[in-house]
């Protein structure tokens, strides 16, 4: 209870992985901050310059906490569980929500985003919708600034995805982790979303997730061949149908990342191969979605991909060639 009475707001944190974000991590730091008590992200292995900003970020005084971790695999869902599960025993946070670099709250208000939260049952994880964001890719905007700015929502979602809101019944059961792409809570490890138990819905006009996955040429194919390096090292890579593997297909083809392949992909995000539509059929609506803030850290333009997709493949490289000399998993057989 606050002083003259009233409920305290419910306490937010969010949990994120990152790796080479240096583009977008200050916007998305800023951004999620004005809404959120806390975010703790864990950077996992970034050569680009996104800790040292992150760092910077935490030193201005913004409620972030930094956390590295060298594991080569893209174990994302049981690498923010267990990050989730430390803010909630560390923070007495009520509420944490798994948000990636590309994803930023779109709330009514802090008071109307605490409403909703109030009203999801005990006991009970939330799920925010995922609303998907296209730059103006013909248009080269200057800065992520102008990129978010520019973006306009898709008008109506194709795919079947939320995002997980966690509520501390998280800490009840040990067996629950986020599962396919921290899109719900699983009772049971990468268990499927018919056994999991039931979550509760916030409505879009009070709280929702804007999710930019494309920006830029580069951050396109280095975001596809890094997550792509890390799924086959987890041996968790994706299926033959996903929009992801359809993207790297596209890469490894030789198509040229320009505004009409970044178009399509962009519109069709999460989709289905099968069930892709034209670009051109789809009318963009404006829905703007970014607080507004100043940078100070962020570079002008995205890194070349080239550099940090090589040194993603270097990294697992050396892994494997480690567990090799040690006798480990993944040792070659001697004839």
């Amino acid at each position: 209870m606050t002083a003259d009475g009233r409920a305290a707001p419910p306490r937010v944190w969010s949990v994120s992985m990152v790796r080479n974000e240096v583009d977008i991590v200050e916007a998305f730091v800023r951004h999620n901050a004005t809404v959120l008590d806390g975010m703790a992200i864990l950077d996992h292995g970034s050569v680009d310059g996104t800790v040292e900003i992150v760092t910077a970020l935490a030193r201005e005084g913004l409620p972030v906490r930094l956390v590295q971790s060298a594991v080569p695999g893209y174990l994302q869902e049981e690498i923010t569980t267990s990050l989730a599960r430390e803010v909630f025993l560390g923070t007495g946070a009520d509420f944490v929500l798994p948000l990636d670099a590309d994803e930023f709250l779109k709330v009514a208000s802090r008071t109307e985003f605490g409403r909703a939260l109030r009203s999801i049952p005990e006991g009970m994880h939330g799920l925010l919708r995922w609303l998907t964001y296209v730059p103006a890719f013909r248009e080269s905007p200057r800065g992520i600034l102008a990129i978010l700015k520019g973006a306009r929502r898709v008008p109506e979602e194709r795919h079947v995805f939320h995002k997980a809101l966690m509520s501390r019944a998280l800490l009840d059961n040990p067996d629950a982790m986020l599962s396919n792409g921290n899109h719900y809570v699983a009772s049971t490890p990468h268990g499927a979303s018919e056994d999991a138990k039931p979550h509760a819905r916030i409505r879009d006009r009070f709280a929702a997730v804007a999710h930019v996955p494309i920006r830029s040429p580069a951050q396109f194919v280095s975001k596809v061949a890094i997550k792509k390096l890390g799924r086959i090292a987890a041996n968790n890579d994706w299926r033959p149908e996903a929009a992801s593997q359809a993207a790297y297909e596209a890469i490894v083809a030789g198509g040229s990342p320009d505004p009409a392949l970044l178009l399509e992909h962009a519109v069709n995000w999460s989709v289905q191969r099968e069930r892709w539509i034209p670009a051109s059929s789809v009318e963009l609506v404006d829905d703007p979605f970014l607080a507004t803030f100043e940078l100070r850290h962020t570079p002008p333009e995205a890194a070349d991909p080239v550099p940090l997709v090589l040194a993603a493949a270097e990294r697992m490289t050396r892994r494997l060639a480690m567990a090799r000399s040690a006798g480990g998993p993944g040792r070659a057989e001697r004839r």
